[in-house]
């Protein structure tokens, strides 16, 4: 299943809708298909637009400071980016949680030895943190099977500080809430965004990419969101 969830968005990423309308043209000989695939690609290598769809992707988000937290029962460490952990710390160091949980995030096909969480945990020994307040799930391989596994380990219900990038919270706060979880979203890592300059309005290989990873979190909005509505 996992490899449905991750082989299924490339099927339909802005890139391979170009090819396919590319293909398409040359073989029917039908230029409309070819210019709308230059088209796609045009925009979503374009920088502005980019820049655009990331802070679209973090609405309705703002930075917030660890200070201003409420205390809640865990704080949860999604895995991706060791800055989720690292910010977790503070926030555990602050005292505005009582216990921090790791998710041992992991794919199939990745070769590193450890999950991201086993990752942590050895961050945490380096510095003395104390290791009884942390907990780690099993091996998970996307952010709904963390929630699955963080509801096999705490009751439902339980007040969580959720922590993960700006552009996935809405996505995981989503799946924390619908499992019956009560989160306060620390959203981290937003996009400050680029000076416009001249070379904003020329399309390049890294718009492409930023704006193709904000493509498929929209992707992964809609289909949980399909997916709750249909059960």
């Amino acid at each position: 299943m996992i490899y449905f969830h991750k082989i299924l968005p490339l099927l339909t990423a802005p890139i391979f809708i170009v090819m396919f309308l590319l293909v398409i043209g040359a073989v029917m000989r039908r230029p409309g298909f070819s210019v709308f695939g230059l088209l796609i690609l045009f925009i979503f290598s374009n920088p502005l637009f980019a820049d655009w769809a990331i802070k679209q992707a973090e609405k309705p988000f703002a930075p917030i400071n660890v200070s201003a937290l409420q205390k809640s029962d865990f704080v949860i460490v999604l895995s991706g980016d060791v800055a989720r952990f690292e910010t977790a710390l503070k926030i555990l160091e602050n005292n505005k949680a009582d216990k921090m949980i790791v998710t041992a995030g992991k794919t199939p096909w990745e070769k590193k030895q450890l999950s991201d969480g086993h990752h942590y945990i050895n961050i945490a020994m380096q510095r003395g943190v104390n290791l009884d307040q942390i907990m780690i799930t099993e091996i998970v391989h996307n952010t709904e099977q963390e929630v699955v596994e963080i509801l096999k380990m705490i009751p439902m219900g339980s007040n969580l500080t959720l922590v993960t990038s700006a552009v996935h919270m809405t996505r995981a706060k989503m799946l924390f809430e619908k499992a019956g979880f009560n989160i306060v979203a620390f959203p981290i890592k937003f996009f400050s965004g680029h000076k416009t300059t001249p070379m904003s309005f020329i399309p390049s290989a890294s718009a492409l990419h930023r704006s193709s990873k904000i493509y498929r979190e929209f992707q992964g909005r809609f289909f949980y969101r399909l997916k709750h509505l249909l059960k």
